[in-house]
């Protein structure tokens, strides 16, 4: 038989006063005192609803912000957080897109309008970076800043597993030689010999050499870690040379703006015209460079863990993936069919594609102009005269070298150098200069000048 429960009036316990007892709280019907539910059964308060406006950065329901004002306010904590500068912006981005495709106050926003908004991303051929980046900006601004649990149940988009771009060692010397300027050489070549992220390159620093133990500190890298990865052999005398003329906190790859360093996206140019010169058909990025340094590393019989930490990876199975496109040549791996067939030799590999032929058209009507070198012995500077029009628009900053028999080097400033000359030419001009074919045609005829010039300057 059931028993009903009935609780007296006034019997609960105030603020102030001490436990009483059960029965003088609340008893059965029949008199019997009433016993609550105890472990799993007994009832539990969730302390977080009582603390949920107090450690909101915004209490949607009680302040109601427009949505400038919420995205003003999440930034600023964002900031306080000490989030990085390109983290805020995306998601400062990601945020204003959500709440100016909802239309309404921010506090109205539902988790199905946000499961309508991430469709719509869909539907408009968003890949799942983007999406996952959206959705972690709303995850990070409503659920842990305001409590507002709109993406409960929402999940991360799985991305999908690509190889990285690996080039081989002939194409990596390939790019190195197409590189114009010293500068660029420079830049490409730490890329690839220390194994960094093109963030990090560019924000190298001359005091950040060690010559003597021959390491190079990266500070702050991605994740905000601090690592040491070793200095290529090959490139420690340029750099002690370089070194002498800078002060030590100066950077190695200065920007335009004094204190500023080159950015990233330059470093990308860089990489593409190097890329096109030396004829290399792979879509390679300054990434790619780190992808073959960790994959050259494992085909030499480099540990992974050692790999592991010169790249900074976290995880192990992050290193991994270049097990998947390394070719370990001392495993002898044979495929079955050699084994059928009795193969005992592999097959001749293929030579790889070269450069394509250079064009023949000229850029206009340009002149080539060869002045002695008063800084070097033997060297000429080479100024290019392009004529536009009615005037001719001078590019300087060229210097050919013989440093042994038979071998001519042409050393190009970089293209930032030329951009106030440049604004003089056509779009056209401007796009054949930037081609590849423009310097094959530059090194040729410079070079039968300079020749001719030694030739006849004599001994």
């Amino acid at each position: 038989m059931s028993q009903v429960c009935s609780f007296r009036e006034g019997s609960g316990v105030r603020r102030g006063e001490g436990p009483k007892r059960v029965s003088e709280v609340a008893t059965y019907a029949n008199g019997r005192p009433y016993s609550p539910a105890r472990g799993r059964d007994a009832s539990r308060r969730a302390v977080e609803d009582y603390l949920a406006a107090e450690m909101a950065v915004i209490d949607l329901p009680r302040e109601r912000p427009t949505a400038a004002e919420f995205v003003r306010k999440i930034v600023r904590e964002l900031k306080i957080r000490c989030y990085k500068q390109k983290t805020i912006k995306s998601y400062r981005l990601a945020l204003s897109a959500v709440l100016r495709w909802y239309g309404g106050p921010p506090h109205e926003i539902t988790r199905e309008d946000v499961r309508d908004f991430l469709e719509l991303l869909v539907d408009g051929g968003a890949g799942s970076s983007t999406i996952s980046g959206h959705l972690s900006a709303i995850r990070t601004a409503f659920d842990k800043m305001c409590g507002a649990r709109i993406t409960l149940g929402l999940l991360t988009p799985r991305r999908p597993q690509r190889l990285p771009i690996v080039l081989s060692e002939p194409e990596v010397l390939r790019l190195l030689d197409a590189a114009p300027s010293l500068r660029d050489k420079l830049l490409l070549g730490l890329l690839y010999a220390i194994g960094v992220r093109v963030s990090e390159v560019v924000r190298l620093k001359w005091q950040d050499f060690d010559f003597d133990r021959r390491t190079v500190s990266i500070w702050q890298g991605k994740g905000r870690k601090d690592r040491q990865v070793m200095l290529p052999e090959s490139f420690k005398p340029l750099l002690i040379e370089l070194s002498k003329t800078f002060k030590p906190d100066e950077y190695v790859f200065p920007g335009d703006r004094r204190g500023r360093h080159l950015s990233p996206r330059t470093a990308q140019r860089i990489m593409e015209r190097a890329r096109r010169i030396a004829g290399i058909g792979k879509k390679a990025t300054p990434h790619s460079l780190r992808h073959s340094f960790a994959t050259h590393l494992l085909e030499h019989g480099t540990d992974i863990r050692f790999i592991q930490e010169l790249l900074g990876h976290k995880r192990l199975d992050t290193t991994k993936i270049y097990t998947r496109v390394a070719v370990f040549r001392h495993q002898e791996i044979r495929s079955p069919l050699d084994v059928l067939r009795g193969t005992t030799a592999a097959p001749p590999a293929r030579a790889l594609p070269g450069p394509q032929p250079p064009s023949r058209r000229p850029v206009g009507r340009m002149q080539i102009d060869l002045q002695p070198s008063k800084a070097e012995a033997g060297a000429a500077n080479v100024t290019l005269s392009i004529q536009n029009e009615d005037r001719f628009v001078l590019l300087k900053g060229i210097v050919v070298r013989e440093p042994r028999p038979g071998w001519v080097t042409l050393e190009v400033p970089p293209l930032e150098a030329w951009e106030k000359p440049l604004c003089g030419l056509t779009a056209a001009q401007r796009q054949r200069i930037e081609s590849p074919e423009f310097y094959a045609l530059v090194q040729e005829h410079v070079t039968r000048r300079y020749l001719a010039w030694k030739k006849s300057a004599g001994p």
